[in-house]
């Protein structure tokens, strides 16, 4: 469920966002939008004598701490027409930790949540003064106390690699604090930098300059050995969990699933997602994300349409080239024989092309062969995403079919 409202622009922020203080824009917004889309929901399962099954619910942004405790309550009491949250696995909200105080925390419990994730980023003072979001670990810290801790079966730092100010020295002492606030779980991205898309990004860079490629990778390296070298266990590429958390769990069992929300339990594979911009992936093949402009979003559910701007039916290549990539991003390893037979193909044949486009990483070490599977070392795994590219048909435009048409 897509929030898009901030009281603050963030100069890294690469969400779909409005920035505004005007509050009671949220209860129009889910009033004259939200409700009607939930409606529209409701109508499709009635027609096609489908039911819903909902294991996990999500409020991102934006930020849904922009709605007041009434509104939340508003919204879930709607979404409840379609949800059954004593069905849930999950509830979770993102958390801006600046906007929020302790006992909104504990009215988050009282109304079914179980997992926050809060937007950390970053601790060093200087680097928050760069990206426009100061919030001393101390904030923080003072919200995570023990009573709210044992509300919660699960916490979430989102942390950003690349951001303007990091040093080696800055980013261990970011991942010291967290290692000592000890969330359950830690994602650890590399900053999206597009400015031609987001141009408020290059306030960034008005009093420096932002790493480069190999200070981005040294960054990333020092934070993923600090979380290792400490009970964190690597779920993915650039998710990390403590072995109690239930990602954890899933990995140890072959389970874990790599989607838009990062490193998941892989309970759920599919994700119908409501609200300006945001975008569902529904079944093994279907894509598609709602209009970004309100007037447009807005205009099709009053017509009692699905908002839908674009969107893509994957073909079996398109399935199988996705599980290797989510295979390199999550385990580090492919189990070529597991691809034959799932999808009754000879991987080397498939391949050849994208084998041979492996020579390097074989060479340099990156990656190995072990009983029909593909793995990397050690030092390969800080570039499996890009060994899992060599196999993105989509990278080298050669894909152009399969569009929906609106």
């Amino acid at each position: 469920v897509h929030i898009p409202f901030c009281e603050q622009l963030c100069t890294f922020c690469i969400c779909h966002r409005q920035i505004t203080s005007d509050k009671s824009i949220a209860l129009k917004y889910m009033k004259e939008s939200l409700f009607l889309e939930i409606d529209l929901m409701k109508s499709i399962a009635k027609e096609t004598g489908k039911s819903f099954n909902f294991k996990e619910v999500y409020f991102g942004g934006g930020s849904p701490t922009f709605l007041n405790e009434e509104e939340f309550k508003l919204l879930k009491e709607k979404l409840n027409e379609i949800v059954d949250f004593k069905n849930l696995n999950q509830f979770s909200v993102e958390i801006d930790p600046r906007r929020v105080k302790f006992d909104r925390l504990l009215f988050y419990h009282t109304q079914g949540v179980d997992k926050l994730s809060f937007g950390v980023q970053d601790f060093n003072p200087k680097v928050q003064e760069y990206i426009n979001r100061i919030q001393p670990s101390k904030l923080i810290d003072d919200l995570l106390t023990k009573e709210v801790r044992s509300k919660f079966k699960s916490i979430n730092f989102d942390l950003l690699v690349g951001l303007p100010g990091q040093t080696v020295e800055t980013i261990s002492s970011t991942i010291n604090e967290v290692i000592r606030l000890r969330p359950d779980r830690v994602a650890l991205a590399y900053l999206a930098y597009n400015p031609d898309y987001h141009p408020h990004q290059r306030h960034m860079m008005t009093k420096t300059l932002l790493p480069d490629f190999y200070e981005r990778k040294e960054l990333f390296v020092t934070a993923v050995d600090k979380l290792s070298s400490s009970d964190y266990v690597r779920t993915g590429f650039e998710h990390f969990a403590l072995p109690h958390d239930d990602v954890s769990k899933s990995l140890s069992k072959g389970k874990a699933y790599y989607n838009s929300f990062g490193a998941t339990t892989g309970e759920c594979n599919s994700v119908l997602a409501i609200g300006r911009s945001s975008y569902s992936t529904i079944g093994e093949d279907l894509y598609y994300q709602n209009f970004y402009k309100q007037n447009e979003y807005q205009s099709y559910l009053e017509n009692g349409q699905i908002p839908l701007e674009r969107g893509w039916i994957l073909d079996k290549d398109s399935i199988i080239r996705r599980e290797i990539i989510k295979n390199f991003r999550t385990y580090f390893e492919l189990d070529k024989t597991s691809i034959n037979e799932k999808y009754n193909i000879s991987f080397d044949d498939y391949f050849k092309k994208e084998l041979n486009s492996l020579y390097e990483f074989y060479k340099d070490g990156l990656i190995y062969d072990e009983k029909n599977k593909i793995i990397t070392s050690e030092t390969g795994k800080h570039f499996a995403s890009l060994i899992g590219s060599n196999f993105d048909s989509f990278i080298s435009g050669e894909r152009i079919n399969s569009r929906i048409e609106v």
